[in-house]
């Protein structure tokens, strides 16, 4: 199958540039008017480069889509502005961790997808230094579950938190995203399982004060809802997010600048 690259009118473009994109690719190339047409970006050899990068770039932004649209809404709220493009950078560095020709080589999310454990939504507020009570994660008897421990523990203490803030939510998703492969024939990358990729698993505590006496222990089991065994050709993130609320006039108002969301394990 021959490379395709369109014009296309889907983003928004500062003056002057024009934007392409190219078939099977979840990417887009921008470029300034004055520069190369469609037809050299497609054919020229000089860049032979970019097409191949493009094609890496684009995998990489679509499994930071996926992993980011299997969120919940206020899980979105505390993703900062710039957090698609540093979390596409961190899938696209996998690819460099396999052997291979720059365009064709896989990402073994299975295989490197731990390296992406620490990564902050809101860095503005990195989780480890907002919550500091102890708790534990653990595998669950089978692949795609996890277990949740959080000990009793004083909120007013555990929580570096707005002043404003009178009550908060934890939430984790467990979320399942495919190994993907380069397809020599069709020239185009394709998931080794698809069936399971942006599949996910919840947990939200109840909505709890900001107090100076203890919670009650809280144990959760997080499980990817699958009807079969989850495969081993793909890593499963577990996102842990603490949200903070303010409540007046008898309404919870979400504090996302304040909250904080992290990739706590990659499995």
């Amino acid at each position: 199958m021959k490379r395709q690259l369109e014009p296309t009118s889907d983003i928004t473009l500062p003056k002057g540039y024009r934007a392409y994109k190219i078939k099977g690719v979840d990417h887009t190339i921008v470029a300034k008017n004055g520069g190369p047409t469609a037809e050299q970006v497609k054919t020229k050899p000089t860049y032979e480069k970019l097409r191949k990068n493009q094609k890496e770039f684009g995998v990489a932004s679509m499994m930071s889509k996926v992993l980011r649209e299997s969120l919940s809404p206020k899980m979105t709220e505390i993703c900062e502005t710039y957090v698609s493009g540093r979390l596409t950078a961190q899938f696209r560095n996998l690819a460099k961790l396999e052997a291979g020709t720059t365009g064709t080589r896989p990402l073994f999310l299975s295989k490197h997808g731990y390296k992406l454990s620490g990564f902050e939504f809101n860095t503005t507020a990195p989780y480890e230094k907002i919550f500091d009570a102890k708790y534990f994660v653990k595998s669950g008897s089978r692949r795609g579950q996890v277990i949740l421990h959080f000990p009793a523990f004083v909120p007013d203490q555990a929580f570096k938190k707005p002043k404003e803030a009178t009550n908060f939510k934890i939430n984790a998703r467990l979320v399942a995203l495919s190994d993907y492969c380069f397809d020599g024939d069709d020239q185009v990358y394709r998931p080794k399982s698809k069936e399971i990729h942006g599949k996910f698993g919840s947990f939200e505590s109840p909505m709890l004060p900001l107090l100076k006496i203890p919670t009650e222990p809280m144990t959760a089991q997080v499980s990817i809802q699958q009807a079969h065994q989850i495969p081993e050709d793909a890593g499963l993130f577990l996102v842990m997010a603490v949200s903070f609320f303010r409540y007046e006039s008898g309404v919870f108002r979400h504090l996302p600048k304040a909250s904080s969301m992290q990739i706590k394990r990659v499995y």
